[in-house]
C-alpha cells in the first residue's frame, strides 16, 4: 500500500483533519501529512511521545482479541483534539488527529472505505 498516497487522500476527506500518520510497531512515523495552516499543539518530542503511546495502547487492545475479535478503530476525545487510531496492516497503525468539532464517525467510515479500496 502506498502510505503517502493514503495519507494525502485522508487529508482531503475533511478540512477538520489536522494530522495523519502511519506508524510502525514502535510508534515511529512511516508516512504522514498535516495541514500547512494548522500549528501543532505539541512540540516535536511530544509528537513522538504521543505516537509511541498510541502504538502501545493499540498493542494492548490486542490482548483480548482472541476472545472479542480484532479492534477496527479507536477514538479518544480530548479538549483540543480528537484522536483516531486504526490498523492499516498487521504491523502498521493509522493515527489521525482532528479538530474537536469533527464528526469522527463519518471520517472513520470514509477512511475504512479508502483502506479497503487500496
Amino acid at each position: 500500500m502506498d502510505y503517502d498516497k493514503l495519507c494525502n487522500e485522508i487529508m482531503k476527506l475533511d478540512t477538520l483533519i489536522r494530522f495523519v500518520a502511519v506508524l510502525n510497531q514502535n510508534g515511529d512515523k512511516v508516512s504522514g501529512s498535516s495541514h500547512e495552516n494548522i500549528s501543532s499543539l505539541l512540540n516535536p518530542e511530544e509528537v513522538k511521545m504521543s505516537q509511541y503511546y498510541a502504538s502501545r495502547r493499540w498493542e494492548a487492545r490486542g490482548n483480548l482479541s482472541h476472545r472479542i475479535g480484532d479492534a477496527k478503530y479507536s477514538t479518544t476525545a480530548y479538549e483540543k483534539v480528537k484522536q483516531i487510531t486504526m490498523p492499516v496492516s498487521k504491523t502498521e497503525l493509522l493515527l489521525i488527529s482532528t479538530e474537536p468539532s469533527a464528526n469522527q464517525f463519518q471520517i472513520i467510515e470514509q477512511i475504512l472505505k479508502l483502506i479497503e479500496s487500496n
